[in-house]
């Protein structure tokens, strides 16, 4: 693929434009025109998807430093995930592999919903920025607290489900339960007749990363109470109040209520 700006195709001839001299007056201010019109709409469009301005809650602050690496919480907490993984089934090991996408669509999927990003909308753009927010929230406190992964505890035993690398992050508190706690409220406000139903996909979606062997629980306790805490603050948030009603419109027309 050639870079930006590149004039040959992908059999590497060139394709470039002919030369100005070539192209009567009439073709050239019209071709500048569109490259114009096209400029404005998309800076448009950039303004129209950008995300909202949002200032995340001091996790740091507001949860409890979690046990360290030899504490008897943590031997606990270990002996749990190897238990776990002595009786997960394949069912379970394929929803939560499943759930390492962290989308709306795949958490509505976790509800038997299946929706697509086309069908979603003002939805789908909103829960993108959800997603950012819980990233640029979390990551302060992971390297504030350093709690090390449960897999790369000594002699753990564990055979997690993802592949480990040496830029996994830290493991207090879990994103992925921040992020499906932060959806889970969000999504009961917008379809209320479907609270009991998203509060246990909420759960279940925690409850997938002990599973995985990825997560001690507390992690994902403490990653929940972060969702909420996200969840609320954005309620205050004059902007994202703003496009969570477009969205709204959007996911319960894609969800048929």
């Amino acid at each position: 693929m050639g870079t930006p700006g590149d004039t040959r195709n992908r059999t590497g001839r060139n394709i470039a434009s002919p030369s100005a001299a070539g192209i009567s007056g009439r073709y050239l201010i019209t071709i500048i025109t569109f490259l114009i019109l096209t400029a404005f709409q998309g800076s448009a469009l950039a303004d129209e998807l950008s995300c909202f301005h949002f200032k995340a809650p001091p996790l740091s602050k507001l949860l409890l430093k979690p046990s360290c690496c030899d504490g008897a919480e943590t031997r606990a907490e270990l002996a749990e995930l190897q238990a776990l993984e002595t009786l997960r089934s394949e069912e379970q090991e394929q929803r939560a592999s499943d759930d390492y996408h962290r989308n709306i669509s795949r958490f509505l999927a976790g509800m038997g919903f299946t929706v697509g990003e086309e069908q979603l909308g003002d939805a789908g753009h909103l829960f993108s920025c959800v997603y950012q927010v819980v990233e640029e929230a979390v990551e302060p406190a992971k390297k504030k607290f350093k709690r090390t992964r449960p897999y790369k505890l000594p002699d753990n035993g564990l055979h997690p489900l993802k592949e480990i690398t040496e830029k996994d992050s830290y493991s207090y508190p879990s994103g992925h339960a921040a992020y499906g706690a932060a959806v889970g409220f969000i999504l009961i406000e917008m379809v209320p007749e479907l609270r009991e139903k998203i509060y246990g996909r909420v759960k279940d979606f925690g409850f997938s990363r002990l599973v995985s062997g990825v997560h001690f629980r507390s992690d994902v306790y403490a990653g929940e109470i972060a969702g909420a805490a996200i969840a609320a603050s954005l309620r205050q948030n004059e902007e994202f109040r703003r496009d969570f009603e477009r969205a709204k419109v959007s996911l319960r027309k894609a969800l048929g209520y």
